[in-house]
């Protein structure tokens, strides 16, 4: 809310899933609705969506929500109408959710008639499924529409504003990253919109709004015979991509290892300290002898001669079961610690 009042919008589509809940607790309702109450000069449209469903005991329905805020409560498509923003003419369409699962699109099979009125449409859903409990929208649903800018919610990630025919249309995105599965920069666009003589036109831009973005990369460290070189191919891989103190990251560990290495004991947390998070995950094979180990007269030979049938299976899964469980086998029997071991 405070960048859309920095950014001085006009309006701010909400395309549902702005709480957790339809009962979110009463500092947040408190909060939000301070943030609305503090830019007066910026209609903000939300439209429920399966998180905060508009239901009769929701927050939607026992709020006092300041005049400049419109909720649709509705799953039947209905329209807001603004005479004068930014000297256009504005309708703004849009549905809620009224219980967890909507599995039609109350936009289906409309067509909004041409004008000189900007036409939008604030929506929960998604995108490409012709059918769900998550109100299932088509692309088809879209062109025929005829709207000139479709904001959608409910899909976490952020794939850009797109254009089909003569209709704007796009996920925003979350605000913030909620797992490693919400990957990326997080934010809102900016969208300055203009209608002449019937001709829409759309200037999208992002804003990086998240405090946190969450990576998840791998690295093969196929070669690297010294701690040095294990941890020069890791910071490469940070450094090439910018990632910092403000970064989550989830990385994997590939390769071929030389067998006298030990990821446990490198010290990678040398270099992990300069991101905000980082979680290892070490599914690198070392490169053993296995010849000699065979011959060793310690357990160690036993070890890998009672293996040997699994290392050399024609089942790769077999193979890589074989070999994890010699790895973490010989690293236990050099004193190392294996508890962090993925």
């Amino acid at each position: 809310m405070f960048w859309a009042k920095t950014e001085q919008a006009d309006i701010m589509l909400i395309a549902g899933d702005l709480f957790d809940s339809p009962h979110p607790t009463p500092d947040a309702v408190e909060f939000v609705v301070s943030q609305f109450a503090s830019n007066p000069n910026c209609r903000f449209i939300i439209s429920p969506g399966n998180h905060d469903f508009a239901a009769s005991d929701s927050v939607y329905a026992k709020t006092t929500f300041p005049e400049n805020v419109s909720v649709f409560t509705s799953q039947t498509l209905s329209c807001l109408h603004f005479d004068d923003i930014a000297g256009h003419a504005v309708d703004v369409y849009g549905y809620a959710f009224t219980s967890p699962i909507l599995d039609h699109n109350p936009f289906a099979g409309v067509t909004i008639p041409k004008s000189d009125t900007i036409t939008l449409l604030c929506g929960h859903g998604t995108l490409g499924a012709d059918n769900g409990k998550d109100c299932p929208i088509k692309t088809e649903d879209i062109v025929r529409s005829g709207f000139d800018y479709v904001a959608l919610g409910h899909i976490h990630n952020n794939p850009g504003i797109q254009k089909i025919e003569n209709t704007y249309y796009g996920y925003s995105g979350s605000l913030e990253p909620r797992a490693f599965n919400d990957r990326g920069e997080r934010g809102a666009f900016l969208c300055e919109c203009d209608k002449t003589d019937g001709a829409f036109s759309c200037r999208p831009a992002f804003f990086r709004l998240c405090k946190r973005i969450y990576a998840v990369e791998s690295v093969n460290l196929t070669g690297a015979s010294t701690k040095e070189e294990v941890l020069g191919k890791i910071n490469a891989l940070i450094k090439q991509k910018g990632f910092g103190k403000d970064t989550l990251l989830r990385l994997t560990l590939e390769g071929s290892l030389a067998g006298h290495l030990d990821i446990s004991s490198i010290g990678i947390e040398s270099i992990t300290s300069g991101l905000y998070y980082c979680e290892l995950r070490d599914h690198t094979s070392p490169d053993y002898d296995l010849e000699a180990l065979q011959n060793d007269p310690t357990i160690k030979g036993e070890l890998v001669r009672t293996l040997m049938p699994l290392l050399e299976s024609d089942d790769e899964n077999r193979r890589i079961l074989a070999a994890r469980a010699l790895k973490y086998a010989l690293s236990a029997l050099s004193g190392n610690d294996i508890a962090d071991f993925n």
